[in-house]
């Protein structure tokens, strides 16, 4: 059988930012490759730092995720499956102002029409002026095999946005 759409993007992706870091630019942290039984969807994300990233480092994870329909589209029909591809950078901070410098990193580095949602959280009971902040780049769209190309272009984008948010960290 085949490899899925799914599969063949998440080679390319894990290629591309495996590259990287053999090149010593990031350090992968954590990788999951997740298939979900009850809903029958596939998930693989991927996670890295800076190399050498000063404390607390940004971490950035990229999210690769298909469902039932499109693997069953894809299956059956033998139409192209299309996937949901998510760029996410967890970094704590103190004060809530720097979400705002955080969100116009990101637009400036992915462009006005990207999805920027960011959320922060906070344990209990709550030390004052400490929050996770997780910001989260989506994409309006789909991602084909034929967008393949298109991830390890993405991977310096990626280690930019770790560089240039990277001074937020901790403030």
């Amino acid at each position: 059988m085949d490899p899925t759409a799914f599969d063949n993007l998440k080679t390319v992706l894990e290629g591309a930012v495996y590259d990287a870091d053999l090149q010593g630019r990031i350090a992968v942290t954590d990788r999951r490759d997740l298939a979900d039984l009850a809903r029958l969807s596939r998930e693989y994300a991927i996670s890295f730092q800076q190399a050498g990233a000063p404390e607390p480092p940004v971490v950035c994870t990229v999210r690769l995720a298909i469902d039932f329909a499109e693997l069953v589209n894809e299956r059956l029909h033998h139409d192209q499956a299309g996937c949901r591809l998510a760029v996410s950078f967890a970094l704590p901070v103190r004060r809530l102002s720097v979400c705002a410098l955080i969100e116009g990193t990101l637009r400036t580095i992915w462009g006005k029409e990207r999805i920027i949602r960011q959320t922060l959280r906070f344990p209990f009971p709550h030390e004052r002026g400490s929050y996770e902040n997780e910001a989260v780049v989506e994409f309006a769209r789909l991602i084909y095999e034929e967008n393949a190309a298109d991830l390890p272009e993405m991977v310096p984008y990626m280690i930019s946005s770790l560089e240039q948010l990277q001074p937020f960290a901790g403030q």
